[in-house]
Parts: structure tokens; sequence; C-alpha cells
């Protein structure tokens, strides 16, 4: 019994949930017929694993490729289980030309992979590139990345160079091979090896892919010239009945000049050739290993035997052949040996038998046989034995995937309808190929599913037995009872055409197994009072009703005490207990010395509670290490073989506990007669070790259901916004979701946790635990699924620390999946019971129930200092950390959260909660005050934010929340309410903010003189009160204009045409301070001046900006007005000084008419002097201020005298003596540059003589120089550029210009004397 248990083994089978995986259809016609007659061959597989799969940085790390063939076709998926390969799958069909079993063999080279393949009429090549030529790089950090099938298409297969006809293609069916071996030889040659039907082997020699040559075909031939002649001779023309040395099984190993040929024949002898020399080296009947009725067994051919050989440089070559012998099957393991002149032998190793009937396929190992079966049911068996250490000679068996169960269970308060679905799409139980082979025949018609998506599929299968129900029926009307039972029977008649099609997709076709890629292995306890606890549970288990069974699963479902239901359980076997199974199990019992001991050893293996927490930040590992770790068992295909691995981990487990809970209650009824100990140990199995295991039982099943629930698509904006929601949170990165979706359709919710975030968990604690580089063992697949596997459950396991599955599912918006993970842990989990009620309050608010998630929310707080998840969620700011309770901190992320949703009434109630909590934090209850001030005033309860507004015991906030307060209550027109707030100690603020508030409001609405008047009024109000307060606070809020409330209450309002209005737009706060409102002030007294002065004009001013009033002063001719607003606002004055220039022309040239209104306007602008004889007309007096003006404001560069000149000379308008003296003065070039621009050549002749007069001496202080030319004054300049340009147009124009010549030779000359003397003064 402890070579049975010493290891144990599990298959873990990683369902597709795709209709059909997308091959790539490739044909290969070489223009052969099929063989008359008929030849068959029955279907393979087969499987590749690349050299280095085993090795971490490596591109081919955990990679591998399997095959299967069916008549003329063979398809090929090459899989990794660390990354997702693209265009991986290819089904290759060659016309007429059957796959031989086994015929397919894939090799690697340094530079490429080559496929070999052997048809019934053909040979094939097919070279590939190797992944490292693909992937220049050591290492991959790609989520997906190119199979080596991407380019298989640009490949013509019809080449000599891949494809050769066997010269006997077209002959009798009988001449097909039977078999065959392949190889690359050292040369790179392609050799086939066929067994030929009349004996002997034909090789079929290919030259190298990269060579040209003729492919050539050899016999290994016979000892006897007849047998030699006899060659392809067909069977039937010789008269044999069976050909002796016919191979039925063949097999080949390469040394290094030679290459050996076993054949394993109908006549029961195992033969050796040399290919080399082409001669037989070694002949060993195989009967002589039989123990007994060899000559039974003689008698007749052998059909069914088979050969397979390992090589390693420790043991050597060593064989095991199979021989198929009818209740004596059996396996001899040989060893080659060779001594001196090519001699070899044989050595017996082993001979190891075995009951089982139909062999499939067996693979030899360095110290293992393992085998796969089909027993008399057609039923999948899998077993290994060691064949050099076995004293028993007992197999060990693998626990492959069971069958789904042949009936379904369904309850009486039941939907089957739901049961059969829930069963039919479990994770675990069918593939879609499946359900779709099941479905075309259910349906009866010629329809195709080659799309369908998991859900689609399903929605298909509801249907199509609910429309073939509904057309059975031809009765009106149905009792529920009758209409149930009718459901049962169509739904478990499309459950059984599954069952039948599952079975037929499930039968095994080969065995592949490499040294870096085995099965689940875990070891169990060999103490002896442990494996006699385990055989009674085992006794239980198979003693346990269907119906009872399903009571205890249906109770933890339900949430009721494992430990009640058990007791009822167990008083249900002792009732119907007619063959006395429960005394053969106390029997059993009383082989165990210490049972306290064995069940205690046996809870706590199947304990998951981690010790401590492991440190997961990253060591000294090189960066090759830890990005080639970061990709271990990335893929799709490792996801679901280690997520199913879970699964069948917590389904074994679930079935362990709760026949270990039966047998405890049985102990307990029989405690006398199977403890020597008496009550102490009664009292420790009622007290300790039952409601362990009960606490056990709920974890395996809560484990079991979340590994066979599926996750729900979730679109693209909900998610989006969702994240967008738990950003306040500040979670950590490592939960959220990444940017690749997974190939799995769909996927579990554990597959999407592992993927998402436990892998990389995983990774990042193996990397800390173990020297990665210097123990590459370590990340082989038998050593390290065990780590993972075990990791991934602690992950899960609800009474560990870790919370990072349900914060996944939280994230990834899983709410449905996590309100029924909460449901089943909440009764009976101790650990994280405030973040449960966490993510459940979070649930509640994604479906809309508010209420329950303030609940969940406040229930959660108590917790929040204890769990490490709610720890994190207060603990992401250090800083307000060390002063504020963590309580604080808690409420302050969920109310965020609250305020990111939009539910204000919720945030009010808990703020008020949490103020509660802050009696000694004056700054958190300021901004809880502050935040329940806001959310009221937003809700329009008016009334309560002026009451939070005065428990805020923070006077700088309370002022900020009393300014809002006055600016919306403003906006939405309830001055009512706002008088009636009696504003203790806060009238200052109020009376500021009010008064500019109704000038503002005066200016929209009232453009009237009268309103003008009020606003400039209310401006000097406000301006007084902001003059009073601390200049600190003489500030006041201005809404952004246009901007409004809504009056809560009021109904919707409506445009012209009757439709509902849009929704004002969010407001936009300004703030001013004294100098802005002294700025408003001296604009809202410009308007009031313009109306004053034209009544007409008031409603255009009301809402002119500080421009716009600048150009409406100057043409209502109120220049002071225009010239103060300008200095006020920073403006030029140009548009000033041009609007009175252009008067001035209009007074010139349309004389004194309209003297009224021309001396009003003149009134209206304050001159130092008032002349009133009738000398000075009106005319006058606009030039006389427009001379003020000019003298009043001068610039450095005399930019208002150009301006005014440009606009007279524009309109052809003489300029002025007096302007003309002002403007020479201060810039006599810029006046000539002004005359050259409007084409004035004369004036311009005129102002250059002048000009250079007065540097010769003549008038110059009329040109603002100081001394003439001399050699003693300062230096003196003439505009040369614009005097050339003067000349030009004086040549063009024919004027005379030899007045202007003479006079600058005079200034030259004078100019030269001037330099001669100055440097004779030097």
């Amino acid at each position: 019994m402890a070579g049975v248990l010493e290891k144990s083994y599990i298959e873990i089978c990683g369902f597709e949930r795709e209709s059909v995986l997308r091959f790539r259809q490739i044909t290969l016609n070489l223009g052969v017929g099929l063989h008359f007659g008929g030849v068959k061959y029955a279907d393979s597989a087969g499987g590749f694993s690349y050299e280095d799969s085993g090795k971490l940085l490596s591109v081919t790390s955990n990679r591998f490729i399997h095959w299967s063939t069916s008549g003329d076709t063979v398809q090929f998926v090459e899989q990794s289980l660390d990354t997702n390969l693209l265009n991986n799958a290819v089904r290759l069909h060659i016309p007429n030309c059957l796959l031989l079993p086994g015929g397919v063999c894939i090799q690697e080279t340094l530079n490429n992979i080559i496929i070999l393949i052997v048809t019934s009429q053909s040979v094939h090549r097919l070279v590939l590139p190797h992944p490292t030529r693909m992937y220049r790089s050591d290492f991959v950090t790609e989520l997906q990345m190119q199979s080596i099938f991407t380019d298989i298409g640009k490949l013509n297969l019809s080449e000599p160079a891949h494809s050769y006809v066997l010269p006997f293609a077209q002959a009798a069916p009988a001449c097909a091979p039977s078999t065959s071996a392949t190889w690359i030889s050292h040369q790179g040659e392609a050799v086939f090896a066929l067994a030929s039907p009349s004996g002997g082997i034909t090789a079929v020699t290919l030259p190298a892919h990269d060579q040209d040559g003729l492919c050539l075909s050899i016999e290994l031939k016979q000892s006897s010239m007849m047998q030699r002649l006899a060659g392809w001779m067909p069977t039937a023309i010789r008269g044999d009945q069976s050909i002796p040395d016919l191979a039925i099984s063949l097999a080949v190993h390469q040394l290094e000049d030679d290459t050996f040929i076993f054949t394993l024949c109908q006549d029961h002898k195992l033969r050796m050739w040399s290919f080399k020399h082409q001669m037989c080296l070694l002949v060993t009947d195989m009967l002589e290993y039989m123990p007994a009725g060899r000559g039974e067994v003689k008698a007749s051919p052998a059909l069914a035997h088979k050969l397979r050989l390992f090589f390693s440089s420790s043991t050597g070559l060593c064989l095991a052949i199979y021989l198929a012998v009818p209740k004596r099957s059996q396996f001899c393991v040989l060893q080659l040996v060779a001594s001196e002149n090519n001699r070899y032998s044989l050595d017996h190793i082993s001979t190891l038998f075995t009951t089982q009937e139909t062999l499939v396929d067996f693979v030899l190992t360095a110290s293992d046989i393992w085998a796969v079966w089909l027993d008399n049911d057609d039923q999948t068996v899998v077993k290994y034995i060691s064949f050099e250490h076995s004293t028993t000679g007992m197999w060990n068996q693998v626990f492959v995937q069971p069958s789904p169960e042949e009936e379904v269970h369904v309850g009486e308060d039941q939907d089957p309808r739901e049961i059969y679905l829930d069963v039919l799409f479990s994770p675990l139980h069918f593939t879609a190929s499946a359900i779709i082979k099941a479905l075309q025949i259910y349906k009866r018609g010629t329809e195709r599913y080659s799309d369908l998506s998991w859900e689609e599929l399903k929605k298909e299968v509801t249907v199509t037995v609910e429309n073939e129900l509904q057309g059975s029926v031809t009765e009106y009307e149905f009792c529920q009872e009758d209409y149930r039972l009718l459901q049962v029977e169509f739904w478990s008649k499309f459950y059984a055409c599954c069952l039948q099609y599952q079975d037929v997709l499930s039968t095994p076709l080969a065995l592949h197994i490499t040294l870096v890629m085995y099965w689940l292995g875990a070891n169990l306890s060999t103490f002896r009072d442990v494996l006699q606890l385990v055989q009674c549970l085992r006794m239980v288990s198979e003693s346990l009703p269907e119906d009872m069974a399903y009571e205890m699963d249906k109770a933890l479902e339900d949430l009721l005490s494992p430990e009640k239901v058990s007791e009822k359980v167990l008083e249900g076997l002792l009732a119907s207990d007619n063959g006395n199974v429960i005394q053969d199990i106390l029997n059993k019992l009383q082989d165990i010395s210490n049972p306290t001991v064995a069940i205690n050893t046996l809870l706590r293996e199947l304990d998951l509670e981690a010790d401590a927490e492991t440190d997961t930040r990253p060591t000294g590992q090189s960066l090759r290490v830890r990005i080639s770790l970061s990709q271990l068992y990335g893929s799709s295909v490792a996801a679901s073989l280690i997520c199913q691995a879970v699964c069948q981990t917590a389904m074994t487990r679930t079935l362990l506990c709760r026949d270990l809970l039966i047998l405890q209650q049985l102990y307990l009824r029989n405690g006398d007669n199977v403890f020597v100990a008496g009550g102490a140990q009664l009292l420790q199995l009622q007290q300790d070790l039952i409601p362990r295991c009960s606490s056990l039982l709920c974890s395996y099943h809560l484990l079991k259901q979340m590994s066979l629930t599926l996750s729900s698509s979730v679109p693209l904006d909900i998610l989006n916004a969702d994240l967008q929601h738990l950003s306040v949170l500040e979670l950590s990165d490592s939960s959220t979701p990444t940017s690749s979706r997974s190939v799995l359709n769909p996927q579990t919710v554990v597959e999407l946790f592992y993927q998402n975030v436990a892998r990389k968990a995983i990774m990042s604690q193996i990397l800390s635990q173990q020297d990665v580089e210097g123990s590459q063992a370590m990340l082989h697949w038998p050593q390290m699924i065990s780590s993972v596997l075990t990791l991934l459950c602690q992950f899960l396991w609800p009474s560990n620390a870790s919370f990072l599955f349900p914060e996944c599912l939280m994230v990834n918006c899983q709410y449905a999946q996590l309100q029924e993970y909460v449901r089943l842990v909440g009764p009976w989990c101790q650990v994280n019971v405030g973040s449960y009620r966490f993510v459940l309050g979070h649930c509640y608010l994604a479906s809309g129930e508010g209420q329950k998630a303030l609940q969940c929310f406040q229930e959660a707080a108590a917790e929040v200092d204890k769990e490490e998840f709610l720890m994190k969620l207060t603990g992401s700011d250090e800083e307000a950390a060390t002063s504020t309770a963590p309580r604080l901190l808690y409420y302050n992320k969920v109310l965020r959260l609250l305020e990111d949703i939009g539910l204000p009434e919720l945030v009010i109630n808990l703020a008020t909660l949490a103020i509660s909590e802050a009696a000694n934090d004056e700054r958190s209850q300021a901004a809880l005050w502050t935040r329940i001030f806001k959310h009221h005033l937003d809700l329009g309860h008016n009334s309560q934010a002026y009451e939070a507004l005065t428990q805020n015991p923070d006077s700088s906030r309370q002022l900020d929340c009393l300014r809002q307060l006055v600016v919306v209550l403003c906006e939405r027109a309830q001055l009512r309410d706002l008088v009636q707030f009696s504003f203790v100690n806060l009238h200052d603020e109020v009376a500021g903010t009010v008064m500019f508030e109704y000038g503002m409001r005066l200016g929209r609405e009232v453009r009237t003189l009268r309103g003008l008047q009020k606003q400039v009024n209310c401006y000097l109000a406000a301006l007084n009160c902001l003059r009073l307060v601390h200049p600190d606070y003489a500030w006041i809020v201005q809404p952004s204009s246009g901007a409004a409330y809504e009056r809560p209450g009021t109904s919707p309002k409506r445009n012209y045409d009757g439709e509902f209005a849009a929704n004002p737009v969010s407001q936009q706060i300004d703030i001013l301070e004294l100098k802005d409102l002294e700025k408003e002030y001296a604009l809202a007294r410009s308007r009031l001046t313009l109306a004053q002065q034209d009544p007409s004009s008031a409603a255009i001013a009301g809402g002119a900006s500080s421009q716009e009033m600048v150009a409406l002063l100057v043409q209502t001719g109120l220049f002071d007005t225009a010239l103060t607003l300008c200095q006020t606002f920073n403006l030029s004055l140009t548009p000033v000084f041009e609007g009175l220039t252009f008067k001035c022309i209009k007074l010139q040239y349309k004389g004194d008419q309209d003297q009224t209104e021309v001396w009003n306007w003149l009134a209206a602008n304050q001159l130092p002097t008032v002349i009133t004889t009738k000398e000075s007309s009106a005319t006058d007096e606009a030039w006389r201020l427009l001379a003020h003006y000019l003298e009043k404001y001068p610039l450095q560069n005399a930019q208002y005298h150009r301006c005014v000149i440009n606009k007279l000379l524009s309109h052809g308008v003489p300029v002025p003596d007096w302007l003309l003296s002002s403007y020479k003065e201060i810039d006599a070039a810029s006046l000539l540059r002004l005359y050259l621009n409007f084409d004035q050549l004369e004036s311009a002749a005129e102002l250059v003589l002048e000009y250079v007069d007065a540097l010769l001496g003549k008038g110059h202080q009329y040109f603002g120089i100081e001394r003439p030319l001399s050699a003693t004054a300062s230096l003196v300049w003439l505009p040369y550029t614009s005097i050339d340009q003067l000349l030009r147009n004086l040549s063009e124009s024919q004027i005379n210009e030899k007045n202007l010549k003479d006079k600058l030779v005079e200034y030259h000359r004078l100019v030269d004397q001037s330099s001669r003397n100055r440097l004779m003064a030097r």
C-alpha cells in the first residue's frame, strides 16, 4: 500500500471554450489516386517538446507542439505556457494519402524545426524556422509572439525538397507500409524507414533541404535469396498467409556514425538493423521472456506488440517491449550492450505484468513506464510503474479527468433548464466541440456552428431544446409538475447526446511525456494511521448515496451548518445500512492506534492558511531573470491548466473534508468503542477537530465554486467609468486590469484573477525565495507547478490575510460573482470581515442600492485599523496618516468615492456620522462640515447649508462657505432666504458681496440710465465695504457672466420651440480683489457718463467692455472720460487721438453747423482755459483740445503726434503749423518719412533744407538741436536713407532738386572740415 500511495498524479484538462480552433487549411495535392480496396489506418497523435523547454532564459521556455492524424489529414498546434502564440494551428490535407499511425516525427536542429510525415503513398519534409531564429533576443517580453507555423503557407510543399511519392504508390493496397520510423541524419538528410508488407525494411532518403540531389531508396535485404526476390511482391501472389519478419513496430536510434533500426515483428522477434552496413546485427525472440504459455502465443502472429526506446548518457540505450497477450500482457525492459567487433546483446532489466486489455500507447523514461489504456467500458486508464525499484509489481494509478455524471440531479424546487445549462457549460465538464456535435445531431440538420462564442452557444442550445419541447406539446394546458417532467425529459435527452460525443472526443490517441512537463504531482503522508484513515474515508465515499451527497452539497450552498447536516447524513446511512458497511468502517477504525493524531495530521495538510506574509520585493536577481520570470506561465494555456488544477484540487478536497466530517460524527457516536483514551479525545474531536474540518469544508467548497464560476463580459465604457470611480481609493496597481484580453472565451473568475493579479504576485514570491539562476531545475514543470498551485490556492484561501482576489473582482466589475463570494464566506470566516463589508458595499453601489452600501461602509469602519486591505485604503498618504485617525482617513476615502459617483445624500449621512469620530480633530471637523455644507447647498437645502456653515470651527473655511452661499443664492434669485439668515459676526463679508452681486445683475438685466446709476452706487457701496475689512479678506467671488443656478423646486424651462432647455453649464468662479472692483466701478461710471450724454446709448453701454466703451465715448465726444478709462485699464490712447483728430477734420471742412451739439461735447471735456470771444469758433476749440491732449499725454517717441499727423495726411488735410513746429522739435526724421509716405515731396524738400540749415547753424533751436555742426559740438546726423529716397522721387517727378543738392554739398563740405579739425585737435 505504501508503494501505491507514495506518489500520486492527477490529470489536468485545459477545456477549450472556443467553438472551433481556427486552423489554417493547407491542401497538398500530389495527383495520386485512392488505393483500390481502401487501406485504413487508425487515428494517431503525438507531441514534441523543445530541447530548451525547461530553461527560463530561452525563447522556447515551456513551449511544445502536439499533432493528430485522421485519414489523409494531419493537424499541428504549437502552444506555450509562457506566452500566447499567434497563427499556431495548421491543418494539412494530402488527398488520398493516408497518414500512418505514428507517421509524424518532429526534430529540432540549430536553425530549424523539421517535420517528417509518412503516408500510405508519400513522404514529406517540412522545414520551419527555429524560434530562436525568429526572435534574436535571448528572452521574450511580449504578451504574444508568432508561432513557427506563421509562414508555412509560403512553402511550396509540392517541390521535391518537401515531398516524394513512393514508387509503389499506385500498387495494390497490400503494398502500403504498415508502420514507419524517421530521422534526420548527421548530414541533414531526411530518412524514412518503412515496414515492407512483405517483410524487411525499405529506407527512403531525401537530400538535405538546402542541397540538391536525388531521392534514394534502398531495401534492408534479408538473408535468403528467395526472401530478397520476394521483395514487395504481394502476399496473395506468394501464397503466404503471414510473414514472420513483417515489422509491426519500428524504432530508431542514432549513434555517432551509424543508425540502428529496431523492428518488432509478427514472429515475436526483435531485430536490430545497421543502416550504415545494411545488415541485421541482432535477433532476439521475445517469447523467451514469457514465463509460461510460449507455445500458444507463438502459434499466432503478433499484431499489437509495441516497441519504445529511451537513451541517456547514464543508462545507455534501453528498450521497452509490450507483448500483447490476452490476459497475460507484459512489458519487458532490456538494455543494449555493445562488445568488441561490433557485437551486441540485450541485458534483461525487468518484466512487468498488467491485466489491462487495450493498450493505446506507452512511454519509457529513465526509471518508469507510463501507459494509457482503454478498459472494457472504453474509459481511459493511465498508470505508471518504476521498472527498477518496484518490488511489488503494482502499477500506480493516475487519477484522470472523470467523465461527467450520467444523470443530473434536479431538485423539486429547481428549474431543470438552469440546472442542465449550469452542468453543460461548467468549465470542467464539456468542451465546446462536444456540445456543437450534439447540437447538430439534435437538430438533425446540416447547419454548421463555427464562430459562436461561449454565451452564443449557450443561447443556441437553450433555443434548440426549448423549441423541441414546445413542438412536442399537443395539449394547451399543463400542470406545473407535468411541464417540469417534460423539461427534464428533453434536457436529459440533449445531455445524453453531449455525453456521447464528449466520450468520443475524450478517447486517448497517444501519450507524450517530457522531462520538463509532467502532470501535477503531490506527496501524501505515509504514516500508517493516516493511510488507514484514508481507506476509511474511501469506504465512506463509496457508501454515500447520491441523494445524500446532493443534500450535503446543497447544505453548503444554502449556508447551513455542515456539522448538523453531516450528523443528519450519518443517521441516514445508519438507517439504510443493509450491507453492514458502517460496521466494516468501524472495524477498520479499530486499526488506527491514535485517531485524533491521524485526523489532526490530515487537517493540517489540508489547511492552506499561510503562516506569515512573504517579502515579495525585488531581490538581487538580474534584469534578464526578472523579465523572463515575469512571463513564466503567462499564456492562456497555462492559465487554463493551472486554474483547472485548482478546481480539481478543490473538488477532491471538498469530498475528502465531507467524508472526514461524516467519519468524525461516526467517531462521536461510537467513541467508547474506538477511542482508547476515552473522554479527552472525544472532547478534542468535538471542540477542535470537527469545527476545523467544517471550516475547511466550507473553504474548499468556496474555492470549487469560484473555479467553476465564469466571469462576466463588461463593456469597455462601464469598465472605464468604474475604474474612474475606484481611482479615488488609490488602491495598488497590482489589481488594475491589464489592457490585454485573454483568449479564453470566457474566463472563469479564478483565471481572471490569475492572469491579472495572482501570477505576478506568485512569480515575485518565487523570485524572492529562490536563486533562479543558480537552480534552473526549479523552473521545470514538475517542481514549479506544485509551488504555483499552492501559492495560488493561498491567495484564494479566505482565511488568509491576502485580499487580492475580492479586490480583483471589484476592480474588474465582477459584482455578481463578488456578491456570491461574500455570501458564501460571510457566516463562517472571521478574517477580513470589514474588507468583505467594504467590497459588498461597492457592489451595492454598482447596483444602485445606496442605503445598503452605506450600511456596509459603516460596518467596515470598525475594522479599518486591523485589516491589510483597509489599512492600504487609508495609508496611501503617509503624512496625513501621522496626524489623522485611520477611521477618519477611511471615511474621507469613502466620501470621495460617493462624491465621484454622485450620491450627495449618502455623503451628508456618512459625513455626519464621521463628525462624531472627529471630536478631537478640529481640522477634520472643518473639512467634514464643509462637505456637508456643499452638498446641502447643491441640493437646495439652504437652511441646512447655513446651519453647517455656522457649525464649521475653521473661520477661513467658514468665510469661504459664506461667500459661496451668497453667490449661489444670488444666482438662484433666492434673496428672501439670504436676508432671513442672521449672519452673526459675518455682516461685513455679506454686505460687500451682496452689493457687488446686486450691481452686477443690474448691469446685466436693467440696462437703463436708472439701472446704471444704481449699479454705480452698488459698486461704490461694495468698495466701501472692502475698504473697511482686513486687506487679507478684501475680496469677493464673482460667478462668470451668463451662469445661473436653477432654483430648486421650479419647473423645467423651455425654449421658444417648446423643447426643454439645456441644463446650465457648470460655473467657473472668479476672485475679485479691491483693485479689480475699482476697475469695475470706473467702467460702470463711464457707462453712466455716456448714458447721461446720450440716453439712447444706455442699452448698448450696459454690456460693453472697456475697449468697446472707449470707442463709444470717442464717438460721442467724451474724450476726457475715454482717456481716464484707457489709463485705468492700461489701454492705448491712440483711438482717442485718432477720434478727436477726425472730429477736427470734420469741423474744419463742414463749417460751424450744429453748433449746439459740438459745444455740448466740447463742454464735456475740460480745457485749461475757455475762450468765449467771437473770434474763437468750435473748430478752433477742438484743435486747441487736441493740442492740450498732446501736451498732457506725451510719449518719448511722440507716437500720438505721429498718429495725428498720419490721420491728417491720410485725409489730405494740411498739418497745422503749431503741430509741425511741435513735431519737428521732437522727431524731424519721422516727419520726413510721413511726407514721403503720402508723396508730399515739396514739403519734404523744404523740411530737409530747413533741417540742413539748422545743422549749419541757422534756426537750430526749432529742431531741438542744442549746438550746430562744428568741431567742438556734439555729433549730429542726417536721415540719409529718407533723403536719398526724396532725391530719387524728385528726379522722377521732374521737380528741380538743385537747391537741395547744393545745400547737401555745403553740408558735406562743413562735415569734412569739422572732422579734420577734430582729428587735428586730438
